[in-house]
Parts: C-alpha cells; structure tokens; sequence
C-alpha cells in the first residue's frame, strides 16, 4: 500500500489546499576522501545530504528505539564569543546542538556543518568532532545516552516514503485497538531547520523545561527529563514528515499526496459535521471521483469507508463510558439518523451500539 502511494498516472485537479510551513535555501559543503557532496535544497524544515543527481539524492537520519527514553547527561544553555571555538573531542555519548541565534561552525568526521538559528544537528559518538571557525551563537546542548539509536543513511526518496507511509498509518488509528499497535522507531533527522514559528516556540519552550528539570534534581527528575526530551524529538520527526508534505514540488505525486493528507486531517477535525462529496469538491478544488481514486490507492479505502470507521471508533469510544445516550452519541459522531448510525455501527463492529453499550460494563 505504501509503495502505490507515490505512483499516480492521471494528471491532478487545477486546485489544492496548502499547508502551513516556510521554505528555506541553505547550503553547506561536505569533503569525503571519495566524492563532494553539498547541502543546497529548498525545503520546509530539512536539510538533505545530496551526492549527484536529485534521483540518487541522500539524507542521513537515526532510527531510534520508542520503548527506551533517552538519559540526559549534561544540558544547558549558553552564549559564546569569538575567539572561542569548539575544542577537538571524541565523546562517549551523542550530543544534540539547537541554536537559538548566531551560527557555529563544525566538522565531524568528514563532514563540515554551518548552523544557523533554528537549527538542530546531532553528533554521534563514533566520530570526532570540532569546531572549525569562531563565530557568536547562543545554543542549547543535550549530552546523553540512547543504546536505541542507529545512524542510517538511504535515498531521500525512500526515507520520504516510509515518513509519509507511517503518518498516513498513524492516521488511520483506531483508538479501540490501539493497544495492538506495533511500536515503530521514530525517524530522527541528523540535521533539521525549523522555520515555522509556532513549532520554533514549542520546541524552545521544551529545551528550557529539560534544563530546568535536569537541574532542580527533584526526585524522578532524571525521568522528567527523558520524557520531555522524548516529546521534544518526536516533534523534530514530526517536522521531517511535515518537510516532505510541505516542500516546494510541483509533480502530480506530491500535490495529491498533499491533499490526501488535508483531507484526512480535515476528517479527523470535522468528523461531526455534514461532510458531503460537493464540500470536498468545493473545499479542494477537485473532482470527487477523482481524489477519491487517489484517496484509495494511498490508504486502501474510499473516503466515505475511512469517515465511517472513524465516526465508528468515535461512537465506540463515547458508548464504552456509559453516560451518553445512542441519539447522542450518533449526533456527535456525524450521523443524523439513529437507524442508519445503528446500520453503519453493525457493519463495521458486528454487534449493535445498544449491545456493545451493554458488553461494555
């Protein structure tokens, strides 16, 4: 399902919703002892590691484990000054640098890396690093341990798909079954730009919690610490998702990747409403039988099928508590008719939403 996702043949409607998010151009220059490779693409919020054609274009990213938090050695903010310049090392931990303003300028191992403010890059311990002009900045630092961490480098193509594979998954959720859900790694960027203000707020806000906490030394701070710093990286793989969503390509595969992804977020904030094939028509400029083609073969089901099993899980989410009437519950669920709310649960669940109501308890 995921490989068809990014396949389609027919050309694409003359409209489409855009997403929140700013590009950017940056470049920096890597020397390898093989080959020269350059950091230059317009992108919301990612940095790629190119070699050559767009085709055979590389990003380097970690898969790190989800089921073990991250354990903060050292963090701290601080501000440097010319002359300083980071001293030569080889830690035994992986460190994560954020930038708050200025720029800084490292090498590690062969590669050379110029940070800019809302910059985040991360230093593996397997390889020495150093700072390799003075310059002023204001940065976080995050020294810690993660046994679950594993550099990876592939195909920016390849790394897209899997991204945009596990949010479109992640989408479909059924919250009644969510207990089954296999634990996917988190894809982490090495090397991340966030440009959008309300995700640079977010992200800054965390990092002070981290160091705050790190440093009262309040009983289970040690767990705080980890945990916020989890939700702090999982907002970076959040970000490399949103940069695919968002980067500035005009092909027919990413303007209908985009809004099949609108739509299915638009579902998940609209499921109560009316939603009709004429309001998506109108609301994303498309024919409808056409994004609904696309809508299938990027999730496997029509729209109409995805809008029911999520009104589905809603209503069972809402009859499991026991204090809400059918009517009710098939009201805020989107269906205006209690019969065929009843019809539509039994389809999708096998049991009736009096019986499941009943089973519950």
């Amino acid at each position: 399902m995921a490989d068809s996702l990014f396949f389609y043949t027919k050309p694409f409607c003359s409209q489409s919703i855009g997403l929140y998010g700013s590009s950017f151009l940056y470049k920096t220059v890597v020397h390898s002892s093989e080959q020269r490779y350059t950091f230059d693409r317009k992108a919301a919020g990612r940095k790629a590691f190119s070699g050559g054609s767009d085709s055979m274009e590389e990003i380097l990213y970690y898969k790190m484990g989800s089921s073990c938090l991250p354990v903060i050695k050292y963090t701290n903010k601080v501000h440097v000054e010319p002359p300083h310049v980071h001293i030569r090392r080889q830690l035994e931990e992986y460190v994560l640098y954020f930038l708050l303003s200025g720029d800084m300028y490292l090498k590690e191992g062969k590669r050379d890396y110029h940070l800019e403010a809302g910059d985040m890059l991360i230093l593996d311990p397997r390889l020495e690093h150093r700072g390799t002009k003075a310059a002023a900045c204001t940065y976080f630092y995050i020294h810690f341990y993660q046994e679950q961490l594993e550099e990876c480098h592939t195909t920016t193509d390849t790394i897209k798909n899997e991204a945009l594979a596990r949010r479109f998954a992640s989408l479909q959720t059924d919250e009644c079954t969510i207990r089954n859900m296999p634990s996917d790694p988190l894809l982490l960027p090495k090397h991340l730009h966030i440009s959008k203000p309300g995700i640079l707020l977010h992200t800054t806000e965390l990092l002070e919690q981290i160091t705050a906490s790190h440093y009262n030394k309040l009983e289970y701070f040690r767990l705080q610490t980890g945990c916020l710093f989890m939700e702090f990286l999982l907002a970076a793989s959040r970000e490399l998702t949103d940069s695919f969503l968002l980067e500035g390509d005009s092909t027919f595969t990413a303007r209908s990747t985009k809004i099949i992804y609108d739509i299915m977020t638009f579902f998940q904030s609209s499921y109560a409403g009316d939603i009709t094939g004429c309001l998506i028509e109108q609301k994303y400029g498309c024919n409808y039988d056409y994004i609904n083609r696309l809508f299938k073969k990027a999730t496997g089901k029509t729209m109409l099928a995805y809008l029911n099993e999520l009104r589905i899980s809603k209503a069972r989410q809402l009859l499991s508590d026991g204090t809400s009437r059918i009517s009710d519950v098939a009201e805020k669920c989107g269906f205006r008719d209690i019969y065929y709310f009843s019809r539509v649960f039994k389809k999708y669940t096998g049991t009736t939403p009096g019986a499941f109501t009943r089973n519950s308890f």
